[in-house]
């Protein structure tokens, strides 16, 4: 495939995921859905994560705590720290998943590690579920969790 071809792909792809978040923010559910379900099947995470939010919330479909983390853990082994962030809420509070403190931990570091105001609500939540562990469970967490800072 050229670059003409993967940049209009690009362009595209991004105009259907700002026409899902236009329609999500107007209340045009069915509208978002449509835009963002392609996306999605295409390996979007933000979109698999605007999926799992309106699952959760029942936003143009039932609501489905269980389609919603799996909505998010899809985009969150994409390394997208909103979706990271999402399922470690959903695991530590055990909603359309098993309450799982010490997995729910991992995902918010990971989340944390991204910064800014995700990554800051990341480091709260984890702060908190760093209680519920026992250090040794956590030490071997941070081993599994540890990458390299890039550079």
């Amino acid at each position: 495939m050229g670059l003409f071809a993967s940049l209009l792909m690009a362009a595209t792809a991004a105009s259907l995921l700002q026409a899902g978040v236009d329609a999500h923010e107007r209340g045009d559910y069915a509208a978002a859905r449509a835009a963002l379900k392609p996306l999605a099947a295409q390996g979007s995470a933000a979109a698999e994560t605007l999926l799992g939010g309106m699952a959760a919330r029942g936003q143009g479909v039932r609501r489905d705590p269980a389609a919603a983390a799996a909505w998010w853990l899809r985009a969150a082994h994409r390394g997208y720290a909103p979706a990271q962030l999402a399922l470690a809420r959903a695991m530590a509070d055990g909603r359309g998943v098993s309450q799982d403190p010490a997995a729910a931990w991992s995902w918010a570091r990971r989340a944390e590690a991204a910064g800014g105001p995700v990554g800051a609500q990341a480091a709260q939540l984890a702060k908190r579920l760093e209680q519920q562990l026992p250090p040794a469970r956590r030490a071997a967490l941070d081993a599994e969790t540890w990458v390299a800072w890039p550079g």
